[in-house]
């Protein structure tokens, strides 16, 4: 393991709510940019968390995918590159490693699946990618590097412990984009189900569920209800509320994006049309409580900028919109590496929550403040 900074900046705030809450940071350096966190509890009872670090503003990640592991529930982290944790497994991409997700599977299986992310090519290959319809996506000036499609879906397995690995991959016919997002929902009976969303050639966007019901060994994409209502719906959140039966709230592009729900009453098999929800904001991630509560944490991209949590008490169907859960306002700056830095920015959200052993919550998300440093934090409170 090597060493890292290790970071115990703390802040005490108090929601709209009321709620006692207690912010920590990450990662956050002058010069860097840091966001898309994921977290999870390590077996010996640690925590570890991943982000995205660059030095470029932007949503293509070009940087490293860099984990973070803190002993003491969140009040300090320390850089690791120990390669037994899943978030330092090898990927062809940041970005895939920044989409798929990580299991250790009962028999000691290391296994990977998802999304392979954005190819690298070289300017020079960009008719080239334009004649296949593939999506482009630009790189920093002079990097002479142009992001091409995500369009492949993958499996990457290992017994060894990590020593070796290997892989499959498959190409999503009619795709000019793919992509995913974690973490996936494990269900009570071992499925895991993982969501994709993806643009085919003729600019129409699709929703997806990687399912793979015999622990990773064999996967099935499965569509996500019907394309008809030609909504611009990506990136999902998923809970099974009930064994078998799931919900998932989208974020969606189109006006006023509001996020949509979406309910599979067989393990993520077929799926309802969306409906819209009265919860504005994006993306969304769902964790059920110990209590039996549903947590929605999203992204709130409008003034006051920040994160903000809703909970439901009958498993989704409802949510206590009047006791919504300011966990940031502080938010909605630009990041300085960003050359349009005068601009109100929406450098901030993308929480995953998780429950610590007093029940109480700890979200991590990204939040450019006003000091203009995009950085990774998390944020402790009582739900």
């Amino acid at each position: 393991m090597k060493p890292g900074p290790r970071t115990s900046i703390r802040r005490f705030s108090r929601a709209i709510t009321g709620r006692a809450m207690k912010h920590n940071v990450i990662f956050k350096r002058e010069g860097h940019y840091s966001g898309m966190p994921n977290m999870e509890v390590l077996p010996d009872g640690r925590l570890v968390a991943a982000a995205r670090v660059q030095t470029w503003a932007g949503h293509e990640p070009i940087g490293s995918w860099r984990a973070f592991v803190s002993d003491d529930e969140g009040a300090s982290w320390t850089e690791t590159d120990d390669p037994t944790i899943p978030y330092n497994w090898p990927g062809s991409t940041p970005r895939e490693q920044l989409e798929r997700i990580e299991r250790v599977l009962p028999d000691g299986t290391y296994l990977c699946a998802g999304s392979s992310g954005s190819e690298y090519w070289p300017e020079e290959r960009r008719a080239e990618a334009e004649e296949l319809g593939l999506g482009i996506r630009e790189h920093p000036p002079g990097a002479g590097l142009i992001s091409v499609g995500g369009y492949k879906l993958f499996v990457q397995r290992s017994a060894d412990k990590g020593v070796t690995w290997t892989r499959r991959e498959w190409v999503l016919t009619g795709a000019s984009i793919v992509a995913g997002n974690r973490p996936a929902t494990t269900l009570e009976d071992g499925t895991i189900l993982y969501h994709i969303y993806a643009r085919d050639v003729g600019g129409d966007w699709l929703n997806h569920i990687w399912r793979s019901t015999d622990g990773g060994e064999s996967w099935r994409l499965h569509p996500m209800g019907s394309a008809r209502s030609k909504l611009y719906i990506n990136e999902t959140g998923m809970v099974e509320v009930s064994p078998g039966r799931v919900l998932a709230l989208s974020r969606v592009e189109d006006e006023p994006r509001y996020l949509v729900e979406r309910w599979s009453d067989d393990g993520g098999l077929t799926w309802t049309d969306p409906l819209r929800t009265e919860i504005w904001g994006f993306p969304a991630h769902l964790l059920k409580l110990r209590d039996g509560r549903i947590l929605c944490a999203y992204g709130h991209r409008r003034e006051p900028g920040g994160v903000r949590a809703v909970l439901s008490e009958d498993g989704g169907q409802t949510w206590d919109l009047d006791n919504m859960v300011v966990l940031r306002d502080d938010g909605g700056y630009a990041s300085a590496l960003n050359e349009n830095s005068e601009r109100w920015g929406s450098d901030m959200g993308y929480p995953v929550s998780i429950q610590l052993a007093d029940d109480s919550i700890l979200t991590a998300y990204y939040i450019t403040e006003s000091d203009r440093i995009t950085h990774t934090a998390v944020t402790r409170w009582e739900a």
